[in-house]
Formats: structure tokens, sequence, C-alpha cells
């Protein structure tokens, strides 16, 4: 993750435009908009956001906690070693982003929305991401939901071949059969799945 911070700022406010890269952000409230590309060295820790339009940005080691951004705009993301936790990002939109050795951990996530993202080894730590959309994802290397809550989630046209969601949590969801294969799940995981497709085991 990021290098010790150049200066922590805390209990501030600024405006967006004036985010610095290296900078540690405590507490800190930014108000306008800004029209940023990318963020790098990043440490956004309980601070508050006016912006929700973050459609379009790039995070490198950006370490984000504590803020509350449910109903945002990460169309077309991307995200490089970032960390994000205990966040209120429920009903978010990550809609065709692209994630890459990142993690969720705590978060409230119900409804986000992750359709046709890219997926390259990624972690969902004790997350809430029921009824969220992972329609038509594409994984490379591995992904965990430990912990996380995915009762009726959406996982249609996904191949979910390094899926694991053997220490997670759900009663229903929504996936493809024919794409099923290589999916990894618990015992009582595969009986759910089993009376889904209607399956009868006498």
């Amino acid at each position: 993750m990021m290098n010790e911070p150049i200066e922590t700022v805390k209990n501030k406010t600024l405006k967006l435009s004036q985010v610095e890269d290296g900078f540690y952000y405590d507490h800190c409230q930014f108000n306008s908009y800004s029209d940023a590309t990318n963020y790098s060295d990043i440490v956004f820790d309980h601070c508050n956001f006016e912006q929700t339009d973050f459609s379009n940005i790039s995070f490198g080691n950006v370490e984000w906690h504590h803020s509350q951004l449910a109903g945002s705009n990460f169309y077309k993301s991307n995200w490089y070693n970032c960390k994000i936790s205990s966040m209120q990002l429920s009903g978010a939109d990550f809609n065709n982003s692209y994630f890459k050795n990142s993690s969720f951990n705590e978060c409230k996530m119900p409804s986000v929305n992750f359709t046709e993202s890219r997926f390259e080894k990624i972690g969902f730590l004790n997350c809430d991401l029921s009824g969220g959309f992972f329609q038509a994802l594409q994984l490379k290397k591995d992904i965990s939901f430990a912990g996380s809550n995915l009762t009726e989630t959406n996982f249609s046209e996904t191949k979910l071949k390094g899926f694991d969601f053997k220490d997670s949590q759900f009663e229903t969801m929504i996936i493809s059969p024919e794409l099923a294969r290589g999916l990894v799940v618990n015992q009582y995981q595969a009986a759910i799945l089993i009376g889904m497709f209607g399956i009868i085991v006498e």
C-alpha cells in the first residue's frame, strides 16, 4: 500500500480539487466538484464528500475508510491496490469498472452494481452485498466473499469458475447454471442451489 504520508490534513473544509497525492485526509469535508481523473497514494478517513460522481476516475494505492457514499456513481472507475473499509455504498454504481489487488472490508453495499466489471484478485470481507448485481463479470485470479451476505445477488451471465462462496451467507441468488462449473460452495449452500434448480434428491 501507500508509503508514509507526506502530510496529514485533519478537520479541514477543502475543495476536492485541492486533494494532493501522498496526503492523509482525516475527518475532512470536501465541497465542490472536481474533474480530476486519478488519485494516488491517498488516505481518506472519516471524510465527507459533496461530490457523488466519481465516474471514469482511477484510484491507485488509495485507502478509503468510513465515508457515506450511498448511491454514488463510480461508472468505469479503475482501482489498483486499494483498501476500502467501513463504507456506506448502498446502491453505488461500479458498472464497467476494473479492480486489481483491491479489497472491500465491512462495507454496507446492498443493491451495489458491479455489472460487466473486471476483477483481478479482489476480496469482499464481511460486507453486506444483498441484492447486488454481479452480472457478466470477467474474473482473473481469485475472488473471495468471506463473511459477506450474498442473499438475492445476481450473478447471471458470469462464469463462476474461481469464485468461492463457501465462507459467505445466502438464502437465494441468481446464477446461470450452465456457467456454475468450478464454483466453490459448502454443503448447506449446495442444498440451497439444488433447491433453486428444482433438483429432487431422494
